[in-house]
């Protein structure tokens, strides 16, 4: 089970409000892409995107699979900072994409 805890140093509000900012934008962008209605607006986007950077996560932690190396394999120059935050965003929001293309079903065509 140690190679599926998740590392918690460092959180502030700001890197909270950073998630939810992250989360969102994954969210919406795959709402945007699937077409389908929307869900309690931009706090459905984020639910969204956190519950697909969970399940995403989760599985590429178990395969241990690391999209961070993998961006920061392409020398970014100054953007190397933001590698991680990266890899949040590609997680979250393939993740949004795979939940909401499951239950557009579900909700409908907008």
């Amino acid at each position: 089970m140690d190679k599926l805890a998740v590392e918690y140093s460092g959180m502030n509000l700001g890197v909270l409000a950073l998630w939810i900012i992250v989360l969102t934008v994954a969210g919406f962008a795959a709402r945007k892409i699937v077409r389908g209605k929307t869900v309690l607006g931009f706090l459905g986007d984020a639910g969204f995107g956190l519950l697909g950077v969970f399940l995403v996560g989760t599985l590429l932690k178990a395969f241990e699979i690391s999209l961070t190396s993998w961006i920061a394999s392409f020398d970014l120059g100054p953007l190397n900072d933001v590698t991680r935050w990266l890899d949040i965003l590609l997680i979250a929001f393939i993740g949004a994409l795979v939940l909401r293309a499951v239950l557009r079903p579900i909700t409908g065509k907008s």
